[in-house]
């Protein structure tokens, strides 16, 4: 199963994030230059909530030019159940995914047809950043009209040493840690809620 382990911040407004990218504790660890990705996020679910209710998350998302699939599940902590692939399509990817080793199940589940859920569009700046000599993560500063948080994700190494950057982070800049996923804060908007 590919992993994702997740820490996700929530910030006052994007002058905070930008703040942030510029402090020397994570501009020092940077080990590219800052991207800017304009995303356009569409969640998908079956008519009877059939990913929603085994809190799975399927989604096309449009990162400039290119278009990615996300399957997702829950995990235990920090960590989630990730598969993705390039497509513009959630039902022409979902054999990819199945590939890549997400449940065989979105196949059957998926059968009768899927639907557009919610959707979402913000503008992520993110960066690889080295946090020793054997961990690594990128950040991503997430601003938009439902969205406004720092993402700190383990690309490889020790999950604490995230946990206390991101806790280090939190305390400086007084920032939540942010429970709900960009899908269930879409859908909740969506569902008027």
């Amino acid at each position: 199963m590919a992993t994702e382990f997740e820490i996700k911040l929530r910030a006052g407004n994007v002058r905070q994030l930008e703040k942030i990218l510029k402090d020397p504790q994570v501009a020092g660890r940077a080990l590219e230059k800052l991207r800017e990705i304009h995303m356009k996020t569409t969640y998908y679910d079956t008519a009877d909530g059939a990913l929603s209710s085994r809190k799975w998350m399927l989604r096309v998302r449009q990162e400039n030019e290119k278009s990615v699939v996300t399957m997702k599940t829950p995990g235990v902590g920090y960590a989630r159940g990730e598969w993705e692939c390039e497509g513009d399509s959630p039902e022409a990817a979902i054999e990819t995914l199945i590939g890549r080793g997400a449940p065989e199940e979105l196949r059957e589940l998926c059968t009768p047809g899927l639907q557009m859920v919610c959707g979402a569009s913000f503008i992520r700046l993110t960066q690889p950043l080295r946090l020793s000599g054997k961990t690594t993560c990128e950040i991503c500063a997430d601003g938009g009209e439902l969205f406004c948080e720092l993402e700190l994700e383990l690309s490889r190494g020790s999950e604490n040493e995230l946990l206390a950057f991101s806790r280090a982070l939190a305390s400086k800049y007084f920032l939540a840690e942010e429970q709900k996923s960009k899908f269930v804060r879409a859908r909740r908007l969506a569902d008027g809620k």
